[in-house]
């Protein structure tokens, strides 16, 4: 034990104290300046706008702006030409490490498929009411003595009747077959109504 304590009190002791000190200190430095090179500590680049531009035209966006991207969903908008940036995150301009992913949302190329409703025996008002709701496009209305009056006899797409059910493409134009009974019922406003013969 005595021995111990002397070993202590020696220089030799101090020394290699020092020398794991020194070590200590180097290796934490060199630690906190490859950390800092490795996540680019304090160097930003700005997000580049990527809002209605083309997925073809995606990647000169990118270049040299040290960034990435993704496109994560696609979303239908028949009044949007396909395949157009519409949303992304982050947003424009705002400050980023460097090969941050942006994620892209883009219009789709090709129109999502639903079931045609059923508008059969509703009243005209009401069928319009179920194609704008299902994302379709109302068309022509023509008018067919019947029992009934403003009762939709007949729902057709591209000129042809259409069974309730039957895929769509979203955005299709329905068209309509609309009982009259009386000669004082018209079709609702903004339609050019044609009679059908008996």
């Amino acid at each position: 034990m005595q021995a111990f304590f002397s070993f202590i009190k020696s220089k030799q002791f101090f020394i290699h104290l020092a020398l794991i000190l020194v070590s200590l200190f180097l290796i934490f430095f060199l630690l906190i300046k490859w950390l800092s090179s490795y996540t680019n500590h304090g160097e930003y680049v700005e997000v580049p706008d990527f809002t209605n531009v083309p997925m073809t035209e995606l990647d000169n966006v990118i270049k040299d702006k040290d960034v990435t991207y993704q496109v994560i969903d696609s979303v239908y908008d028949p009044k949007s030409k396909p395949g157009i940036v519409i949303r992304q995150d982050p947003e424009p301009n705002v400050k980023v490490k460097h090969n941050r992913t942006v994620y892209l949302y883009v219009t789709g190329m090709v129109a999502p498929r639903i079931k045609m409703p059923k508008l059969i025996d509703r009243s005209e008002r009401q069928a319009r009411l179920i194609v704008g709701t299902y994302g379709l496009k109302m068309g022509h209305v023509t008018e067919k003595h019947s029992d009934c009056n403003g009762c939709v006899l007949a729902q057709m797409v591209d000129g042809k009747e259409i069974e309730p059910g039957t895929p769509v493409k979203k955005g299709s134009v329905v068209s309509l077959v609309v009982g009259i009974k009386d000669s004082y019922y018209t079709s609702s406003p903004g339609d050019t109504a044609t009679v059908m013969p008996d």
